[in-house]
């Protein structure tokens, strides 16, 4: 069963969140799936409702305050970060402790805040939330209510109604290694913009006084 929420209750969002509900919510590219990431058994219910395999992990929306509770990413990860959270953007990160569950090799995947509805998630929630793609693993991602309905069929699910979303590339998965990007996946953000991020952030953001 579907239940649809307007894009403006996000406070309930985040309540169904932290009961450990399934929460379809739109982002940049599509629909996507998000639990609490620290709340085991609504990971596991999760998997279920995709059939996901065990050795896959989750990407995560971080809260916007303290998010290095969360990820141990360095000054460079960061700033890059800042500067495309508005792009759909996935950065592979150091975890803490506190995400260690989700590592792989020690890192997690942090997804930009690339919808008006996740920026404002991001604002309200203080722990992590899983930003997934709404679909059975392997499938194409969820664009509309009426895909999601299809999706709701055995368990009762809530939905952040954004309408038809475009159907467009994912989001960029990038790595920072040894002072260089590594694309993990393409998506929308280019290598090339990811470096020149990169040299921003380490630019001066004013000259020194006289």
């Amino acid at each position: 069963m579907l239940e649809t929420l307007p894009l403006h209750h996000i406070a309930r969002v985040v309540s169904l969140l932290s009961r450990g509900r399934i929460v379809a919510y739109p982002t940049g590219t599509s629909y996507g799936f998000g639990v609490h990431a620290l709340d085991e058994r609504a990971l596991e219910q999760l998997r279920a409702l995709k059939q996901r395999p065990e050795d896959k992990t989750y990407t995560v929306l971080l809260p916007e305050q303290h998010p290095e509770r969360f990820v141990a990413w360095t000054n460079e990860e960061r700033q890059v970060f800042a500067a495309l959270r508005d792009r759909p953007l996935t950065l592979l990160v150091q975890t803490t402790d506190a995400l260690q569950h989700l590592a792989k090799e020690g890192r997690v995947g942090v997804r930009t805040p690339d919808h008006p509805f996740t920026r404002e998630l991001v604002t309200l929630a203080a722990f992590p939330v899983t930003a997934t793609s709404a679909n059975i693993s392997g499938e194409t991602p969820a664009c509309t209510l009426t895909e999601l309905e299809a999706l709701a069929k055995e368990i009762r699910l809530y939905a952040v109604d954004g309408g038809s979303l475009v159907r467009c590339l994912p989001s960029t998965v990038a790595a920072l290694e040894s002072g260089r990007w590594r694309i993990v996946r393409k998506g929308d953000v280019t290598k090339q913009e990811l470096e020149d991020a990169r040299i921003l952030a380490h630019r001066p953001s004013s000259a020194a006084p006289p």
